[in-house]
């Protein structure tokens, strides 16, 4: 992806709100001085995808900054735009926050959002029974960077799991674990 179009570099040491941001290029980690955009999508299986609110932020902003009023904005624009049907808002590990994921529910939007390996989580996994596990073929194999080689096979399982309990923010959802 062209640094260039996902962080808007800035030259000025006076400009307000600039960071150093992080991007990768070719496979190297920089960092340059700039703003952070954050970008929400809408897109139906018969659509291409649709930019529906966007922001920028300032370079060394944290991912989920600002993503629980974005997410607020594009379910907004959807329905203005007539979607009546089931909304998925889908985010990576970077977006799984308290603000995110009660924001979601406020809205009654379904979620999809992954998660850290955290203790919890953990537990969590090492809870699920042997025989819960349901085995996986993906078509054509995987290359697992970590490991370091092709993954044709795989298992995954379901269980449910309460994030961010004790707070205002408890949420009981389906975790699924793949492994």
């Amino acid at each position: 992806m062209d640094i260039d179009s996902m962080l808007r570099r800035v030259y000025g040491k006076q400009k307000q709100g600039i960071g150093f941001g992080h991007a990768k290029v070719g496979g190297y980690n920089v960092y340059p001085r700039g703003y952070n955009p954050l970008v929400a999508t809408l897109s139906t299986p018969l659509s291409a995808p649709v930019t529906a609110a966007t922001r920028l932020r300032s370079g060394n902003a944290g991912s989920a900054r600002g993503a629980a009023t974005m997410i607020a904005e594009a379910v907004t624009t959807a329905r203005a735009c007539g979607a009546s049907g089931e909304i998925m808002v889908r985010a990576d590990s970077a977006f799984y926050a308290k603000t995110v994921i009660s924001g979601c529910r406020r809205r009654g939007v379904r979620f999809s959002v992954t998660c850290r390996i955290d203790p919890k989580i953990r537990a969590a996994c090492d809870g699920i029974a042997a025989d819960q596990w349901v085995d996986i073929t993906y078509p054509q194999a995987v290359w697992d960077e970590d490991a370091g080689r092709w993954i044709s096979d795989a298992q995954i399982a379901e269980t449910t799991y309460t994030a961010f309990a004790g707070t205002r923010h408890e949420a009981t959802a389906r975790l699924i674990v793949r492994r």
